[in-house]
């Protein structure tokens, strides 16, 4: 669905690529296929001049050019590319107004698409924030025509409770998010720490927090080469991507930028 839905918008999708840092070369080869397979509509935003047959824009200041191409819709939708993590999400809260990105990562798993949050190290840190994470989650499930399906992650497996405070009080925390999830009406499963469990039947894994949530993205993607669309940063008016500048390959969130363009 998501291939699909990126093929049918094929959205202008911006793209930071710092031509002196690593990967960049991997990033113009995913825009030119992502142009080629007619996913999208590619546009690098680059420090210096390129040979490339797609169209590019020369900035000294990447990050306030990728985000201007953004608010004043010049462009459907942004990736980040290998720019800087900490500058580029400082000037897109500023700009937007927001301190909460809500980031969801999308993960391609057995062929089956499956979203895991919170993934950012500052993100997830109470009770109310993992419930607007299920909330936005359930949205991006519906555009993609994805049965729901939370599985909550905790600390321990369920009968673990007793073997220290701490595990206690995970198994705690993640009893009451389980009923909270209920009264909203979702489906949702606590698998405790039992996450091999959870992507087998869920659509959206939900860890206890964005660092919890980080090392399990790391540990999936970076480390066992999982496919990642990337992170959305569901909480913006507008479609924003975040990548991990370690991936090889940045095909995958130009999909996901333009099947959540339109």
């Amino acid at each position: 669905m998501i291939y699909s839905l990126a093929k049918l918008n094929k959205a202008v999708v911006a793209i930071g690529v710092d031509l002196d840092k690593p990967f960049a070369d991997n990033i113009v080869n995913s825009a030119i296929f992502a142009k080629e397979q007619g996913y999208a509509k590619p546009i690098l935003v680059c420090n210096k001049e390129i040979n490339i047959e797609i169209p590019f824009i020369i900035s000294n200041e990447l990050e306030e050019e990728l985000i201007s191409l953004l608010i004043n819709e010049k462009v459907e939708a942004i990736v980040r590319g290998n720019l800087s993590a900490k500058t580029i999400l400082q000037k897109i809260k500023l700009t937007f107004k927001c301190n909460n990105l809500y980031r969801i990562t999308i993960m391609e798993i057995t062929n089956r698409p499956i979203m895991l949050a919170p993934v950012g190290i500052d993100e997830g840190d109470t009770m109310e924030d993992l419930l607007e994470f299920v909330i936005k989650g359930k949205k991006i499930a519906d555009k993609f025509g994805l049965k729901f399906k939370v599985g909550v992650i905790s600390g321990g497996r369920l009968e673990d409770r007793g073997r220290s405070k701490k595990v206690d009080e995970m198994l705690n925390f993640s009893e009451v998010l389980v009923s909270k999830i209920k009264e909203m009406g979702f489906d949702v499963e606590n698998f405790g720490i039992e996450i091999e469990r959870a992507v087998n039947s869920s659509s959206m894994i939900l860890a206890p927090d964005g660092i919890i949530g980080n090392l399990i993205f790391r540990s999936l993607v970076l480390i066992a080469n999982m496919d990642s669309f990337g992170a959305y940063a569901s909480a913006l008016p507008k479609v924003y991507i975040d990548t991990s500048r370690a991936r090889t390959s940045y095909l995958l969130p130009i999909v996901l930028a333009s099947a959540l363009a339109k």
